[in-house]
């Protein structure tokens, strides 16, 4: 068994609520609609997630939808993302067919402190 299989919260439930957060030491991956912050060392919204609010990790990759915050040290937006908010990154990706509403932001910050977001 590996203890770093990491999270994969699956298509068939939503989470909704005030304060809602998934903070995670391992990857996780979003396959279902989620209002609230995630953060982990590598977060995937999948193509069928959606996540309403912040997004952060040291990776971050969307496939999906994301209407909120990211801020990662590599964030790539996949030829099926839709991000409708302000990126943070060190490094960033965007493919052919993404689509971003915001601004992006190129800085040095950690954006993975251990389950702790860094302060913009």
């Amino acid at each position: 068994m590996s203890y770093h299989a990491g999270v994969v919260i699956k298509d068939d439930l939503k989470f909704v609520g005030q304060c809602v957060q998934i903070v995670s030491q391992n990857k996780i991956e979003i396959d279902c609609e989620f209002e609230g912050d995630v953060t982990g060392p590598e977060v995937v919204v999948s193509e069928r997630g959606k996540v309403s609010g912040f997004v952060a990790g040291d990776r971050v990759t969307v496939l999906g939808k994301v209407v909120g915050g990211i801020r990662g040290k590599t964030v790539a937006l996949m030829p099926s993302a839709r991000v409708e908010g302000d990126i943070h990154h060190n490094s960033l990706t965007i493919a052919k067919g993404a689509e971003l509403a915001g601004r992006c932001r190129q800085n040095e910050a950690n954006a993975w402190l251990g389950g702790k977001r860094d302060a913009a």
